[in-house]
């Protein structure tokens, strides 16, 4: 079956599908008739949709996806810059929450909309994990909290560096400063080896923690858990992660239990001229 499917009694033969195809599958057999899929190309398909999108009158379906149809959309229906700068800005992190539960559909909903995430080559290899109840994500923490514990005890350079004994310290007094006594966690993990593997999962990641926000939920990176899914075993079998994959993001997600009024500051980006180049240099907050 071809990859992509023109119906040619829509089609306006305008070849605007031609010339967004990122790897040139698509062309012109006859001038004024539906463009065709290159037999020579037809391995070559991403199934990125720029085809999709780009019709204008909604002709091009693909294979891969059933024949599903594209959802039109018009500039009013898009946020303005002033709304998506309001988004960013008003997003914080996460560090206590409600004990109102967080459904794994209305997850799921999230993880659909990260699947629009830029992705090397369109590969979309990045999977997920949802723990959907704060006894799963206390166990989750149980397992970090082994593997730092062995940190610790093997002398680790990265114990000290982190300072893994003091956190087992809280955790094992009740204050868990892994996990933030959240009711969900969503783990992104994906192929170690590929195009773009954990570049790809900490856009993903990144994606879904703003669409969550712009649901009203509150998200903190679970950094330990990452770190720890790097070197334990036991951390990725717990979360279900086969062999050759890492988990490369993870997320607290749940009702926020505080409520932020203001937007904080930041540093201005100043650019400085060199060599006829513009550098916006990092300004790292002093500690």
């Amino acid at each position: 079956m071809l990859p992509v499917i023109i119906d040619p009694e829509l089609c306006k033969a305008d070849e605007l599908c031609v010339h967004v195809c990122p790897l040139s599958v698509l062309t012109i057999e006859k001038k004024g008739l539906a463009p065709a899929v290159h037999p020579k190309k037809i391995k070559y398909c991403i199934n990125c949709g720029h085809c999709m999108s780009v019709c204008p009158t909604g002709a091009i379906t693909l294979s891969a996806f059933e024949g599903e149809l594209a959802i039109p959309f018009t500039k009013e229906e898009l946020p303005d810059y002033n709304e998506v700068e309001m988004l960013i800005k008003t997003r914080r992190s996460a560090r206590k929450f409600t004990k109102k539960q967080i459904s794994t559909a209305d997850v799921g909903e999230l993880i659909h909309t990260a699947a629009y995430a830029p992705s090397g080559h369109n590969a979309q290899t990045v999977s997920w994990t949802v723990l959907d109840s704060p006894e799963k994500v206390h166990e989750l923490g149980e397992v970090v909290v082994e593997w730092m514990e062995e940190m610790v005890k093997q002398k680790n350079p990265l114990a000290k560096k982190l300072f893994l004994s003091g956190l087992v310290n809280a955790w094992k007094k009740g204050n868990d400063v892994i996990c933030r006594n959240a009711p969900a966690a969503i783990i992104a993990w994906a192929p170690e080896q590929g195009i773009t593997p954990q570049a790809d999962t900490v856009i993903a990641t990144n994606t879904l923690e703003l669409a969550a926000h712009a649901k009203g939920y509150g998200t903190c990176w679970a950094g330990y858990v990452v770190l720890a899914a790097a070197y334990s075993q036991n951390v990725l079998d717990y979360l279900a992660i086969p062999g050759g994959h890492m988990a490369y993001g993870a997320l607290f997600i749940g009702h926020p239990a505080t409520k932020y009024r203001n937007i904080p500051a930041r540093h201005k980006a100043n650019p400085e001229e060199i060599n006829g180049k513009w550098v916006f240099r990092a300004r790292p907050n002093a500690h």
